[in-house]
Order: structure tokens, then C-alpha cells, then sequence
């Protein structure tokens, strides 16, 4: 069916003087408004020729004169709609044909797909205008959005990004909705999720129960149980948050009892940019951050004083603050009264986050006082993306909404292949030539729950970009639910299998982010990997191509008593580097020192002695753990990385202390590919001196983290020697710490090296599986 423009623009044929050309424009460019921007262009170009989608991306043909068909081409790229991104334009000729007017056509579903489904994106200003206008026929509707905004992909099932293949297909558009749709020059012309009072989605209220409660205005319903301390459940784009009123101290710790949440941070939604400003010291760029399309909670630093209650973000100096990016959520704010919302993922820990009706009154009951419900079916989980200003540029901490399913590029074309990531954070990516999609945020691979979301969501992502692997892609440890079945699914399929290390995984993800081929010398920094000698890894120095690697240094190996449980109590790792630097753990003063009593610490010590459940790790992140247990008496963790980060904050407004805390160089023999050992005893020494002498524990924190980050640049420097590489790349999930990055990255720049860090891939486990996909195309393409 052809779409008649509704202003034509006639063209004379001369076809002497006509020229006619084909172009194809790959990337994000359905569903953003791209079609009635090129309509536009065109008209304001006077050229003729027709648009349309296909799986491969947006097809035009132009005809016009040659200089108007140049500023058409240029235009093209440097006017596109925001929400665009154009990853490649191919021209060619074609014959003039006398056209005389410019048309829209229906989409073409043909060939591979190598477009792609938008990402989610907040409600626009124009939307946001209408929402609040009493004279707007859209005044206060839930659902308003448009081709610069409104969700995208958690309503679709497939490509082409049309109606009939999103949850809207259930509503049938009105006649004025329909006439804004069908209009080239209308800001919802081909808006898929196009709806308003009389013909898309409802909210209503609902108990625990499930049974409907009486409310004139739901919304405002709602916002009086927020006012008056309850839980409530509300439904949003990619799943259900739970919310309670932020600055209510007993609400929030009633829903950290009931959501099972103890002493993780928890995001906190603010009415617009004003209101960020006066619970956050927001930087400019961290401004910019909160304002993008996509909306992340940004880690930002809070502000001093009692706006916000204390059990939101325990013993941190950061807050998770966030903007709304749904018309439901901006009405909450509507009333004076809501300052700030605690908003979280619908869930107890640990679990995918609740999208159904019937599902988040199963699994909610328990946690919330109240439901409020929608009618728009939520295809596609997907949590609120996380995001940090990381040594003065953003960082994904998690990618999910607003972020997927955009590819990432890859360095090389990728032969289709899956990579399932690790453990905890759990991503997968699907690659086909330079392009690499990995999922929303899965959460941890702990149970069948976070197993079926992971399958859910893979389905989906082969569905929508037709991709069919022909080679599985795992991590090298073995007790990895995602390694398990990555082994079970490759051999249901016959297909082949590549194991990836951890760590050299980590370092490939950040060398194909920024297109290097290597070598480099990579410093993987992380809590938990598996190495190619069995033992626990983390504190890492490799000589490293996408290809493959080399150890050349790392932290000496010290025993984790328990296996996991030295992760959850940080006192064990405090014993055994104590132990491995010399001194008493049996000790009464060492032992009060630990929190431990003498029965605990008589059993640690024999743990070690003997080996019994107690692996060698090398992890940065375990002594990150063990110099917190020391200096802050983090005894236990309530969630993972906990000590870590409060070891980071308490050393926020301390300088950098260049006199870190000392980490010796030993043995290696690079010749022998025999790596160097990084003992961190003399370190203990001084900070046990540092702790008995009464300097504070902000300077002890900082005095560590420059100890770390001159040990590290030292072995990065050695390995320099040794093989003239001069070009660094960080990575692993210790590089979300913002006051190491900063070091490490000055303290390398000074010794004259080239650094790379993670931008668009998160440096934790969250880009493992980007960082898989890279190495394993690699070798393919060698072999």
C-alpha cells in the first residue's frame, strides 16, 4: 500500500537534468521518527522518490537535481531525529524515472535482519507539555508518547518495528489517534504505541489480593498511600517497580523487610532536574547523564542533610537518583506532597523483576500494600539501567532499558555466535558480523527463576534478529549455571564450543570497544574468575590480544577460607592475608580486631592449614574485602561488593596519598612465561602501623587505594620492559570504583602509557559476555 504525502512537492521531469539514487541506511532507525524526518527532508529538498523499512534497515529512492540530492545526503545524517543512530548510508545510481512526488510505503519483511528495535526512551518535552495541559485531549493520560518517545523495545515481539508486531496491537486506534498516525507531518505519524483516553491502555487499583479498589482517579489513589507510608506496586515500562515515600524512614525499612533488601542501596525517583540537584552535587555532565533518552539511575554524590531517609542508601555517600521517564510516573509528581520515591525492581532479591498482572500478584502479595495495574502487556523484562560519571565520563554500570537491544559494535565481522556471559550480572550477547546485541540485565544465575529468564530472553533476541548460532560461547569455570548449559544447549545442536577466560574476556571487551587489536597490557581487576589453573583469579596483569593471552603478573595467591563464604563475611578474607603477611590470627587482639571469636578463628587457621574449603585467589576484590573488615569492621556483606564500596566512600574528600600503602614486585621470569608475584605484605605492615598509630580510617582508605594503583602502574611498567607494549586497558568490575580508575589512569598517563577504559560496555561481569564474543570471533576468524 502506498501512503500518499499530503503535501506533494511537483517536479517538472527533465529527466536530462534528473538524477535518481538508492540508499539504504543501516542502524537504529525505526520506530524514532526517522520515515516522517526523511519525508520532511525531501519535501524541503523538492525531490521525489518513496521510503520504507525493511529488516535491512531504511530503503529511499530520491530524484531530483544532483545539488539538491547532495544536501538531501548530508541533511540525512546531521539532521536526524535523536533517538536515531545511523551506523552506515549506501548510495548507488539508479535510472531517472520522472517520478513527481515523494511517498511512504508499507514496511518489507525480506532477508536477514541487521536493523534494529529502538531502546525505550523517557517521555519528550512535547509529550510531557500535553500531559500537563488541562486543554490537551491527551490532559493526564498514562500512555501519551510519540516517535521521540515511549516504549519500544519491552512491547515488541519482532521486527519490523510495526504495530500488528507490538503488545498495542490489541488496541484498535480511534479515528483521531489513526489520523495522526496516517500523517507524514505529524509527530505520531507510524507512533506504534499511538493511544489516548478513548482507545489505548487503563490503570486501575488493585489489593494484594487482586481484588479492583474503588478510586475515582487511580493515580491520585495511589499517591495518597504513597503519602501515607504504604508499599505500593506500580507498573511501569519494563516491569513493576515497588515505591514507598523517601523520606519516610519507617517505610522504607518496612519494605527492606519485606523485599528481603538489607543495606543495598536503593534508587530514588525526583520529580525533574531542579529536584535532582537538591538531594545530589551534580556535576554538569552527570546533569546531561539524568537527561538522556534512556534515563539511568546515576550514581551521583548526595548532598548533606535530611531530605532523604537515612535506611535509602546506608554508610555511602552516593545516591541512586533517577528521573521519570513514563507518563505514569511524572503524574505521581504532579501532587506537591511527593518529593522523592524510592522506586526499585519488583522482586524479592534476587529475582527477575515481575511484568504480568497475574505474576506480580502472585509474587507481590507479601511486599506490597496496593497494586497499581495497567492493561499495556509488557513483552520483554527490563530493569532501569545504571549509570556512573567514571574518571569524567559516563560508565554502564547496568545496561538494560534505554540501552537494549542497541548492538554494540565489534572490531570484526563475527560469525553468528552466542556468548552467555558468567555468573553474577548475567548478560548473553548474540553477534553477526559487527554487531553484537547483549541482553538486558539478566540479574544472578542462582536458580531456575534467573535460568528461565535468561532462556525467555534469548529466545526472543534469536526471534527478533534472526540470528541462528553456529558456535556457543562460555566462561572457562565449571560451576557456572551459564557454562553448564551452554555445554547442554551447544550439544542438543551439535554445535561448537569455546571457552573463554574470565579475565582475558574482561580485557577483550575493552579492547574491541575502542577497535585495538593488541597487544596490550591488560589489568583485569575483579572479585572472582576462574584461571586457567584452577584457582580463583582477580588481581590480574596480561599480555593480551583478542585472540588469546599471557599472565604476566598478579596478586600472590592467599586462601579463601569457606570457598563463597569469604565473599559474604569479609572478616575471612582479613584472617587469611593477615596469616599471609605473617601474623597471629589466633591472637585475642587480632581476633576483637575481626569481630571473630577464638573458636571461629582456632577453625579458620586449620581451614588453611589443612586446604579444606579453602582455594587460592589472587582477587583485588577479596582485598578490597580484607582491608575493609581491617579498617571499617565490615564483619559481614549484605549484598555483594559492599565492603568494597564503603571502603571507596569513606575515602571521598581525602587527597590522593601518592605514599600509598607499598605492594612488592617478585620473581617472574617473562622469558619462561613465568609471571611475577604482587605481595601485598608490606602493605599490611604499614596500614596495621597506620591503625595502632590512631590515623583516621578516610586516610587509611586513601593511603590504599593509591597503594593499589602504584602497585599496579609499577607492574604495568614492568611488563613494559619486557615487552614494549605501551598501551593499557582496564577492566573487571573493581574498575566501577571511581577513585582507582582516576588513579590508574593518572598514574599511567604519567609514566607515558596509552589507557582505555569501558564507555558503552560495563568493565564488571555485565560486559563479560560482550568481551566473549569479541575474543571467540578472534580465534574463529584466525583459525
Amino acid at each position: 500500500m502506498l501512503i500518499p504525502a499530503t503535501r506533494n512537492v511537483l517536479i517538472e521531469p527533465s529527466l536530462q537534468r534528473l538524477k535518481r539514487r538508492a540508499v539504504l541506511v543501516r542502524g537504529v532507525v525505526q520506530g524514532v521518527g526517522f520515515r516522517p524526518f526523511v519525508y520532511r527532508l525531501a519535501l524541503e529538498t523538492h525531490l521525489a522518490g518513496s521510503i520504507g523499512n525493511n529488516t535491512d534497515g531504511v530503503t529511499i529512492e530520491i530524484e531530483g537535481a544532483g545539488e539538491e540530492i547532495d544536501e538531501f545526503l548530508q541533511r540525512l545524517r546531521t539532521d536526524a531525529p535523536p533517538m536515531a543512530r545511523i551506523d552506515s548510508v549506501a548510495v548507488r545510481d539508479l535510472e531517472p524515472t520522472g517520478e513527481s512526488e515523494f511517498r511512504i510505503v508499507t514496511s518489507q519483511v525480506l532477508g536477514n535482519v541487521s536493523t534494529g528495535i529502538p531502546a525505550d526512551a523517557g517521555t519528550c518535552v512535547d509529550c510531557l507539555r500535553e500531559l500537563l495541559d488541562p486543554r490537551d485531549r491527551r490532559y493526564r493520560y498514562p500512555f501519551l508518547n510519540c516517535t521521540n518517545c515511549g516504549p519500544r523495545f519491552t512491547i515488541t515481539r519482532r521486527i519490523p518495528y510495526d504495530r500488528p508486531q507490538t503488545s498495542m496491537a490489541a488496541f484498535p486506534m480511534c479515528a483521531a489517534c489513526q489520523a495522526e498516525y496516517d500523517d507524514p507531518l505529524n509527530r505520531r505519524f507510524h507512533a506504534q504505541p499511538n493511544a489516548c483516553w478513548d482507545c489505548g491502555p487503563k490503570v486501575w487499583l488493585v489489593d494484594p489480593e487482586g481484588h479492583d479498589l474503588a478510586a475515582d482517579n487511580p493515580v491520585i489513589a495511589c499517591i495518597d498511600r504513597l503519602m501515607a507510608g504504604q508499599i505500593m506496586a506500580i507498573k511501569g515500562i519494563g516491569g513493576f517497580h515497588l515505591g514507598v515515600d523517601a523520606t519516610n524512614e519507617s517505610a522504607v525499612m518496612r519494605l527492606r523487610e519485606r523485599k528481603h533488601r538489607f543495606g543495598k542501596p536503593l534508587a530514588v525517583m525526583v520529580r525533574d532536574i531542579n529536584a535532582a540537584r537538591q538531594v545530589c552535587v551534580l556535576s554538569p555532565e552527570e546533569e546531561a547523564l539524568l537527561q538522556e533518552p534512556a534515563r539511568p539511575i546515576v550514581l551521583a554524590r548526595a548532598r548533606d542533610g535530611d531530605a532523604i531517609a537515612p535506611a535509602v542508601a546506608p554508610g555511602i555517600p552516593w545516591l541512586g537518583v533517577f528521573l521519570p521517564y513514563a507518563p505514569l510516573q511524572h503524574l505521581l509528581f504532579t501532587d506537591p506532597r511527593v518529593q522523592a520515591l524510592v522506586m526499585t525492581s519488583a522482586n524479592l532479591s534476587e529475582e527477575p523483576i515481575a511484568i504480568d498482572n497475574d505474576e506480580a500478584r502472585t509474587r507481590l502479595k507479601d511486599i506490597a500494600d496496593a497494586v497499581l495495574l495497567h492493561n499495556r502487556e509488557i513483552l520483554q523484562r527490563c530493569d532501569d539501567s545504571v549509570a556512573a560519571l567514571v574518571d569524567g565520563a559516563p560508565q554502564i554500570v547496568r545496561r538494560a532499558r534505554g540501552f537494549v537491544p542497541l548492538a554494540v559494535e565489534l572490531p570484526m565481522d563475527a560469525p553468528p555466535l552466542l556468548a552467555v556471559g558468567g555468573h553474577l550480572k548475567s548478560v548473553f550477547a548474540l553477534a553477526r558480523g559487527r554487531d553484537a546485541y547483549q541482553s538486558q540485565h539478566l540479574g544472578d544465575l542462582e536458580n531456575l527463576a534467573g535460568l528461565e529468564f535468561f532462556k525467555e530472553s534469548l529466545d526472543h533476541l534469536m526471534r527478533t534478529f534472526e540470528i541462528v548460532p553456529q558456535t556457543v560461547v562460555h566462561d572457562l569455570h565449571p560451576g557456572y549455571l551459564s557454562t553448564a548449559w551452554a555445554k547442554e544447549w551447544a550439544q542438543e545442536r551439535g554445535l561448537p564450543l569455546i571457552g573463554v577466560q574470565h579475565h582475558h574476556a574482561h580485557i577483550a571487551g575493552c579492547m574491541a570497544e575502542h577497535a585495538l587489536e593488541g597487544p596490550v597490557i591488560g589489568l583485569a581487576l575483579d572479585g572472582t574468575g576462574y584461571g586457567i589453573d584452577g584457582r580463583i583469579w582477580g588481581g590480574e596483569v596480561l599480555v593480551a590480544r583478542l585472540g588469546r593471552f599471557e599472565r604476566f603478573a598478579h596478586l600472590e595467591y592467599v586462601p579463601m577460607p569457606g570457598g563463597d563464604a569469604a565473599v559474604r563475611e569479609p572478616w575471612r578474607m582479613a584472617l587469611a592475608h593477615l596469616r599471609a603477611a605473617g601474623f597471629d590470627v589466633t591472637s585475642s587482639e587480632t581476633l576483637t580486631r575481626l569481630g571473630a571469636k577464638e573458636k571461629e578463628g582456632r577453625v579458620l587457621a586449620h581451614m588453611i592449614e589443612r586446604g579444606i574449603n579453602a582455594p587460592l585467589t589472587s582477587s583485588l576484590g577479596r582485598l578490597f574485602d580484607a582491608v575493609a573488615a581491617v579498617v571499617l569492621n565490615r564483619r559481614v556483606a549484605d549484598y555483594e561488593a559492599q565492603a568494597a564500596i564503603e571502603l571507596e566512600g569513606i575515602a571521598v574528600g581525602e587527597p590522593d596519598e601518592s605514599d600509598g600503602y607499598p605492594i612488592a614486585l617478585e620473581g617472574g621470569n617473562w622469558a619462561k612465561r613465568e609471571p611475577m608475584r604482587m605481595k601485598v605484605a608490606p602493605l599490611w605492615a604499614e596500614l596495621l602501623r597506620d591503625l595502632c598509630g590512631g590515623v583516621s580510617k578516610p586516610r587509611m582508605a586513601a593511603r590504599f587505594h593509591a597503594g593499589v594503583a602504584n602497585g599496579f602502574t609499577r607492574a604495568a611498567a614492568t611488563a613494559r620492559a619486557a615487552t614494549g607494549i605501551s598501551t593499557v586497558a582496564l577492566s573487571g568490575g573493581v574498575m566501577h570504583n571511581r577513585r582507582l580508575a582516576l588513579l590508574l589512569r593518572m598514574k599511567l598517563e604519567a609514566e607515558g602509557f596509552q589507557v582505555y577504559q569501558h564507555r558503552r560496555v560495563s568493565p564488571g561481569d555485565g560486559g563479560l559476555s560482550y568481551g566473549q564474543a569479541a575474543a571467540a570471533a578472534a580465534k574463529l576468524i584466525k583459525n
